[in-house]
């Protein structure tokens, strides 16, 4: 009998991580698609999927304009299906199975499976990714693109060609179009250039010339016809009269007080392993130091920040903080204490995550999240709670009526979430007050048709001085955490009465 050569050991480890990411992916996977619906959707999944739905209507520039239009290109791919919040979700969660493969293989190529593996399990088991991998936003995209962005490059350093340039000059490509603030992202190439292959440097010229000239091709149109950089930069400075030095130390406070929020465990071990990627001189922890610093850039901006647009920065966070395990790991030599390390590493940072997980999916609203956080899913204006339950009231009362109602809204936030929540079959539609895109509310009011206002009382308030329409309460709707109520009114063929 022929004797069979045992498998190498290198091989056979990395045989036992794709098993081990494999069960990781399908259960980063089922925890993040659980429940996706209990936290009402918010004002910037309400927009983005609004913009994804009308490229079907051909507004095939537009999504260019809003700064995130692979985004919207990415959404609308997910548009024909009934659900578009569940779906719009969906391709958030998706995009999280991509990022913990992508860390995976790019620790592999960098010369450390085992550190992309840990990575894989912290960026997995974090509430900060949980939480926001399960809203339609651009940032669980961004993430993914990021590390196939340094994936790409770890490709094309060790052989360059052609057609690996092409590869990378997509990915470089993509960066800026899931978001403009991801440009500083696009630098991340030299950065593995300069510690793996700096033979290659001139080679470097062709992705860049084709991923710039892509990205200025297509921004072109858009920024003629709608100004991007104008609207752009009215955005980031209205309002503001704070100096730039006190927007960084904001900024910076902000991101440690996220940190204490979300990380706990994961915090200090990040900071551990940027330690140690600067005293090592790892080409896994270097790289991601320099990556994780590029996506802390925005902190020098004079703008406000949120804690999803830190997806990117903890992904590479996490390959530092899979570094401090591999020193752990390192130093026990014997073979049961290093899975004894394990066992305990998971542990401390899985079963918070759990408890955190099981409060997100029975009741959002009491979950321990950053103050920024909690005001823009939960108790502010641009939170879904209470409009959820108005539009689902209107629905309902509405159904049995003989002539369709006409529901508005009265501010554009609301009527973009009222528009998640409005279902397909029923008996009226919704339109933004005063939109010239709108019936008319005084002739339709004056007409008879059963009229309903929904209105946010943290920002508005049922006023028609001077007209014969007459709100008359019809149900109110209280936020959590004391917010400010969403309240239904039925209008009426009457004179105003304050």
């Amino acid at each position: 009998m022929p004797i069979r050569n045992p498998q190498p050991e290198g091989a056979r480890e990395a045989h036992n991580q794709q098993w081990a990411l494999l069960a990781l992916l399908l259960v980063s996977f089922a925890i993040r698609l659980h429940a996706l619906l209990q936290l009402p959707g918010f004002v910037d999944e309400g927009n983005h999927l609004l913009w994804a739905a009308e490229v079907w209507q051909g507004r095939i520039i537009f999504p260019f304009s809003t700064a995130k239009p692979l985004e919207i290109f990415y959404l609308a791919l997910l548009m024909p299906f009934r659900n578009p919040l569940w779906m719009g979700r969906f391709g958030s969660v998706l995009m999280s199975v991509v990022t913990l493969t992508g860390l995976w293989a790019l620790a592999r190529r960098l010369g450390n499976g085992n550190i992309g593996l840990w990575a894989a399990i912290f960026y997995a088991f974090t509430p900060w990714t949980f939480f926001h991998e399960r809203t339609a936003v651009a940032d669980p995209l961004l993430a993914a693109v990021v590390v196939l962005t340094m994936w790409g490059a770890t490709v094309w350093v060790k052989r360059p060609s052609a057609q690996r340039s092409i590869g990378l000059a997509a990915c470089l490509f993509a960066l800026p179009l899931v978001k403009l603030s991801a440009a500083p992202f696009m630098v991340l190439p030299i950065v593995i250039v300069v510690l793996k292959n700096r033979s290659a440097w001139r080679g470097l010229w062709l992705p860049y010339f084709l991923a710039i000239g892509g990205v200025m091709v297509v921004l072109t149109p858009a920024m003629l016809r709608h100004d991007v950089f104008g609207e752009l930069t009215i955005r980031a400075t209205a309002g503001q009269t704070t100096s730039w030095i006190d927007f960084v130390l904001r900024n910076i406070g902000d991101v440690f007080e996220w940190s204490a929020v979300y990380l706990g465990l994961v915090g200090p071990m990040i900071v551990i392993g940027a330690a140690l990627a600067v005293m090592r001189r790892s080409a896994v922890g270097l790289t991601a130091l320099a990556g994780g610093l590029l996506g802390l850039s925005p902190m020098l901006f004079p703008a406000t920040l949120f804690p999803r647009y830190d997806l990117p920065v903890l992904a590479l966070g996490s390959l530092l903080a899979g570094e401090a395990v591999q020193l752990l790991l390192g130093l026990a030599r014997p073979h049961p204490l290093r899975r004894s390390i394990d066992a305990v590493v998971f542990a401390a940072a899985a079963l918070p995550f759990a408890a955190f997980a099981a409060q997100a999916y029975s009741d959002p609203s009491q979950l321990k999240l950053a103050d920024i956080d909690r005001a823009q899913h939960v108790w502010e204006w641009s939170s879904g709670y209470g409009i959820r339950e108005a539009a689902a009231y209107v629905a309902k009362l509405t159904s049995n009526n003989s002539q369709p109602a006409v529901v508005y809204s009265a501010n554009l936030a609301t009527h973009v979430i009222a528009r998640l929540y409005w279902p397909s079959e029923a008996n009226g539609e919704t339109y933004l007050l005063w939109d010239s895109a709108a019936l008319d509310v005084i002739d339709t009011v004056a007409s008879g048709k059963p009229t309903y206002l929904i209105v946010d009382t943290s920002r508005d308030t049922a006023s028609f001085e001077g007209l014969t329409i007459n709100p008359h309460e019809s149900a109110r709707f209280e936020r959590p955490s004391g917010g400010q109520p969403v309240v239904v009114y039925r209008l009426l063929n009457e004179p105003f009465q304050p």
